[in-house]
């Protein structure tokens, strides 16, 4: 591979991590997003089914948005796999940043191991937050 072919492939990793980062933060967003239309629906009195099925449209919102950075995670996969490194290049300290995401996918449990992992990190207070909380409190309010 040449040294201009992969600088493009290095700028073009670089954008699609920033966009992945970027993700999180809309994530984020949408978490708000989230909060702010419970507390707008408990303080109209809207009924506790909508706003449970708002919450719950918001939650799956979320999901196809982290379905998308999948999708940037499978491309910068695939440029990791042009930017692959022969055995003597590895030892080059400055392009194995560059290989984290196939590294991380490699290691990735099998399909019963990974549906666990899933459910452990649903589980986990980072993804539980707002929504289940939102919905407890719109139960019971």
């Amino acid at each position: 591979m040449t040294t201009v072919s992969k600088q493009l492939l290095l700028e073009q990793w670089q954008t699609l991590h920033n966009n992945h980062e970027n993700y999180e933060n809309y994530a984020l967003i949408i978490k708000l997003v989230a909060t702010a239309i419970t507390l707008f629906a408990l303080s109209i009195s809207i009924a506790t089914i909508v706003t449970l099925l708002l919450l719950a449209t918001i939650w799956l919102q979320e999901g196809i948005w982290k379905t998308y950075q999948q999708r940037t995670v499978n491309a910068i996969i695939a440029i990791e796999d042009k930017l692959d490194l022969n055995e003597a290049e590895q030892t080059d300290e400055s392009m194995k940043p560059y290989l984290i995401y196939k590294q991380f996918q490699t290691n990735r449990p099998a399909v019963k191991a990974l549906i666990a992992e899933y459910i452990g990190n649903s589980l986990k207070p980072t993804v539980i937050y707002p929504y289940v909380p939102l919905m407890i409190v719109v139960l019971l309010f």
